[in-house]
C-alpha cells in the first residue's frame, strides 16, 4: 500500500505534466497567432504596394510603357532584398504607376548554394507570373527571406510563400512550377545574364521598350569582402536620369 507521501509526490507529478502540456500547446497557439498576424501584415504591404498596376508574366507595368528596366535578381540574396524592399517602392510610385517604366524580374544565381535549390525557387516565381503573380511571390519572398546560404527554402516553404499570394491557384502553381519549360526558363534567364555581363544581383540593363537594352549601374555602390564586382543599387534618381538619356 502506497503512503500518504508516495501518492502526494505521483499526484504532483500528473499535475505538473498537466501544466507543461498546457504551456506547450498555448506556446503553440501563440506562434501560430504571431506567424499568422505577420503573414497578414505582409500580405497587406505587399498588396498595397502592388495594388493596380498590370502584371503580366516577369514584367510589372503598362505595355505602353516607353521605358522596360530588367532587373536581374536572386530570391535569397540579402542585395535583392534590399533593392526590391529599400528601392523599388520609390521607382514603382513615380515611374511604374505613371506609365513611365515597366520592370521585367529576371533570374540570376548568386548566392544560393545549390543550383536546383536555385532553379526550384525561381520556377516557383516564375510559375505565379503564369498568373500573373510573379511579383507578389517575389516580394512575399523576400520578406519572409531567411539566413543566406543555408537550406531553408523546401518545399513546404516556398509552398507557404505560394498560399500567401491573393487569388493564386495553387493546384496550378503546384503543377506548373515542376513542369521542364519553367525549369529550362530559369538556366536560360541565368546563362542569358552571363552572356551580357551580368555579375552580381541585383543587376540591371535598360533600353527602349521593344528595343536593344544596355547595362547601367545604380549610384550606389558596396563591395562586399571577397567580392570581385561591386553591386549597386538603382534608386529612383538613377532610374530618372537613365530614362532622360534614352529619350
Amino acid at each position: 500500500m502506497r503512503s500518504r507521501r508516495a501518492n502526494r509526490a505521483l499526484w504532483f507529478v500528473g499535475v505538473l505534466s498537466g501544466v507543461l502540456v498546457a504551456v506547450a500547446v498555448l506556446g503553440s497557439v501563440l506562434v501560430a497567432g504571431a506567424n499568422s498576424s505577420r503573414d497578414s501584415r505582409i500580405d497587406r504591404e505587399v498588396s498595397a504596394l502592388l495594388a493596380g498596376i498590370p502584371q503580366e508574366g516577369q514584367t510589372l507595368g503598362a505595355r505602353t510603357a516607353p521605358v522596360t528596366l530588367q532587373v536581374f535578381a536572386e530570391l535569397e540574396d540579402y542585395s535583392s532584398k534590399g533593392e526590391f524592399l529599400r528601392e523599388l517602392p520609390a521607382i514603382l510610385r513615380e515611374f511604374v504607376r505613371t506609365n513611365r517604366l515597366r520592370i521585367e524580374y529576371r533570374a540570376f544565381k548568386t548566392n544560393t548554394i545549390e543550383s536546383e535549390m536555385f532553379v526550384k525557387q525561381q520556377a516557383a516565381a516564375l510559375a505565379a507570373g503564369a498568373q500573373d503573380k510573379l511579383w507578389n511571390y517575389a516580394y512575399t519572398f523576400y520578406h519572409e527571406q531567411g539566413i543566406e546560404r543555408t537550406p531553408y527554402a523546401t518545399e513546404s516553404y516556398l509552398e507557404n510563400i505560394a498560399r500567401q499570394v491573393p487569388a493564386l491557384n495553387i493546384k496550378r502553381w503546384d503543377k506548373d512550377r515542376n513542369a521542364d519549360p519553367r525549369v529550362e526558363q530559369v538556366v536560360e534567364e541565368d546563362q542569358q545574364g552571363r552572356a551580357e555581363g551580368i555579375h552580381v544581383t541585383p543587376a540591371y540593363r535598360i533600353g527602349r521598350t521593344g528595343g536593344p537594352r544596355h547595362n547601367f549601374e545604380g549610384s550606389s555602390s558596396i563591395i562586399y569582402p571577397g567580392q570581385i564586382h561591386p553591386t549597386t543599387y538603382a534608386n529612383a534618381q538613377d532610374i530618372a536620369k537613365a530614362i532622360a538619356q534614352i529619350h
